[in-house]
């Protein structure tokens, strides 16, 4: 980096440590978009990465106090940009793995509950489900479409149809338990 650039953000950082007004604003002004597209790439989405860069804002107002070296404020900006994003990852995978495991024990009993009725009764139960709710089960059971396959016929992230699925089976399970189905 030209010694230009880490004069100007060691003066934003000082600055925004000496709380001068309109300091952090400046600040965000000067990193946001090189944060946000660092970001985009680490996470794959838009809204995702805005998450992350709020984020990264107000933890850095509340740390900035403690940044040691105010030359250095580019490097930490981008630490603590990239501590979020692997915790966020890590947060996903693991809700992933979780999520798979869910989803595989309850599209067993979801199965055998829907064997005993007649095609008009399971009819009658998915009526009764939001439209979201119901195109999932019937692109997922009926129609054999995998999880990422639904995700990209919907135009929504994996666990969007993940959850959807979930909640929707167990609406369907309210709905048997109830035995709030039949002919129509």
């Amino acid at each position: 980096m030209d010694a230009g650039r880490r004069a100007r953000d060691e003066w934003l950082a000082l600055r925004c440590q000496a709380a001068d007004p309109g300091a952090f604003e400046a600040l965000i002004a000067d990193f946001e978009r090189p944060l946000f597209f660092y970001l985009l790439q680490l996470v794959g989405t838009q809204d995702q990465a805005l998450d992350l860069l709020q984020e990264t804002w107000i933890r850095s107002f509340k740390t900035f106090r403690k940044l040691k070296d105010p030359g250095a404020v580019r490097a930490w900006l981008y630490t603590l940009a990239h501590g979020l994003a692997v915790d966020h990852v890590r947060r996903d995978q693991v809700r992933f793995r979780a999520e798979e495991r869910f989803v595989d024990g309850l599209e067993t009993n979801l199965a055998a509950d829907l064997s005993s009725l007649s095609a008009a009764e399971i009819r009658s139960a998915l009526a009764q489900l939001s439209a979201e709710h119901r195109e999932v089960l019937v692109l997922h059971f009926l129609e054999d479409f995998r999880i990422t396959e639904i995700a990209n016929i919907l135009g929504c992230p994996p666990g969007t149809v993940k959850s959807r699925i979930y909640h929707a089976k167990a609406q369907v399970r309210q709905i048997l338990e109830r035995g709030e189905y039949g002919t129509e």
